[in-house]
């Protein structure tokens, strides 16, 4: 690590299993203390950390607080709530560094409006067509001259749950009508304004980077799962897994796919810093769809996916810390080397280094996720026969209640992830990890499988000989 930054007590900011990964990551670094402000008693997070604290993440004077107490250096935040209500500005405004993007930059995921709307004033082509409403019959008649053929989304944050999709979600209509009404009727994530957005198809995919002033890390695409049942159907989730392959692309993805991707991110923030005259700094989640006219972004993130992350973090060799400090510092070392040497050991610093392995993740969750929340994670995990398994690990996004029992609260469970050569064979590990826990829990089976992964190349075929 760079000493100059002198980065020797950490918070982390965050409950679940990314946040448990992130610290598990920086704690290769002995020399750091490492400490979580959390809202559930996270047993993968407190095993790993100097001290915790349990609080609302929505409380940022409290999350100041313990910051201030535990005398930190940098706090860096992996959680939505918080950035959007300003913990950032406020820890600047005390003197705590923070990695994580101020309320400003925040609004790229707090604010489906404002991203669409600065995309489509920098790259029209990157967005799918669009309209925002607060009036009911408004909404209505664009989604009639769509021909229903819509996504319906709250403006603000809605935890992965608020996107219904004409088809998908609403079966038809009246569908569409009741809950383009429900949004605006009940201010669905704080808001009486709703999207309504030509539906598109194709396959999602996600790419993630580091970013900080000028400076873009991008990490390999992944794909995840939202839908609760095999073969893509059931409601959405929050996910329910996720896999990537060897190298940067995944099976149905041409390099092309990705440069376009990152084009796209690249434009976004020029933008924001051209309309905003502020710079944006965190972990930056792209969510893109390729589909037969090219790769249109559905949404961004300001902070690390779940479980996307831990298919990244997995086969991450760099320390998390080493990163954000080289980013942080690299600004304050240019007025102090000429220039072609700076360039030379910025490239050295910035430059991120992963395994050259596929990865699989899957979450089992509770029966009756996630129609309910606040369940009972009721399983027992063989920990001495899974530790046997090489290349495989499983990270906690649930906590203890006061019974000692793993409720999930809002979110699902426990992810397991492996590594290896391929994707089916680390899928294999982690069906044989699974197969060792005890309980009552439910996952999907087919992600990861060959066929699953065939039936994303061909659906991609299929898209682009309409395209021609």
């Amino acid at each position: 690590m760079n000493k100059k930054c002198n980065l020797k007590k950490v918070l982390i900011v965050g409950s679940w299993a990314k946040e448990q990964i992130t610290i598990e990551n920086i704690s290769r670094n002995p020399e750091i203390e490492i400490f979580s402000y959390m809202d559930i008693r996270n047993p993968g997070i407190i095993s790993l950390v100097k001290d915790y604290h349990i609080g609302s993440l929505y409380d940022i004077d409290s999350i100041i607080k313990y910051a201030q107490d535990k005398k930190i250096d940098l706090v860096i935040i992996t959680t939505a709530s918080p950035l959007s209500r300003g913990l950032v500005d406020k820890l600047e405004e005390v003197g705590i560094l923070a990695f994580g993007p101020n309320l400003l930059a925040a609004r790229l995921e707090s604010d489906k409006e404002f991203a669409r709307k600065l995309l489509q004033k920098y790259m029209p082509s990157a967005i799918p067509k669009f309209k925002v409403f607060d009036n009911y019959q408004d909404a209505i008649q664009f989604s009639e001259r769509l021909g229903w053929q819509v996504a319906v989304k709250p403006i603000g944050l809605t935890e992965g749950l608020g996107v219904k999709i004409f088809g998908d979600h609403l079966k038809d209509e009246n569908d569409v009508k009741d809950y383009i009404q429900h949004i605006i009727n009940k201010q669905v994530s704080g808001s009486s304004r709703v999207i309504i957005e030509e539906k598109i198809e194709g396959e999602e995919f996600t790419i993630q980077c580091f970013v900080h002033k000028e400076h873009i890390l991008p990490t390999p695409a992944v794909q995840d799962f939202k839908r609760l049942l095999p073969g893509e159907k059931g409601p959405n989730t929050a996910s329910m897994g996720s896999y990537s392959q060897k190298g940067y692309l995944l099976p149905f993805m041409e390099e092309e796919d990705y440069r376009k991707a990152m084009e796209i991110i690249s434009t976004t923030l020029e933008g924001f810093q051209e309309e905003t005259g502020n710079t944006c700094s965190g972990f930056l989640y792209g969510q893109f769809m390729l589909t037969a006219e090219g790769v249109k972004l559905i949404e961004y993130n300001f902070r690390p996916g779940d479980p996307e992350w831990l298919n990244t973090i997995f086969i991450l060799k760099n320390n998390i810390l080493d990163i954000i400090s080289n980013l942080l510092q690299e600004e304050q070392e240019k007025e102090e080397q000429e220039k072609e040497e700076q360039e030379k050991e910025e490239q050295e610093k910035l430059s991120l280094f992963f395994d050259n392995c596929a990865t699989v993740c899957k979450y089992i969750v509770p029966p009756n996720y996630p129609e309910k929340f606040d369940q009972i994670l009721d399983v027992i995990l063989e920990d001495d026969a899974i530790q046997k398994i090489k290349d495989l690990r499983y990270y906690y996004s649930c906590g203890f209640d006061d019974t000692g029992r793993l409720n999930v609260g809002t979110e699902r469970g426990i992810a397991f992830i492996a590594k290896a050569s391929t994707i089916e064979d680390a899928n294999d590990k982690v069906e044989k990890a699974i197969s060792i826990v005890n309980g009552e829990f439910f996952y999907r089976k087919d992600i990861g499988t060959t066929d699953l992964i065939e039936s994303k190349i061909n659906h991609i075929k299929v898209l682009k000989r309409l395209r021609e």
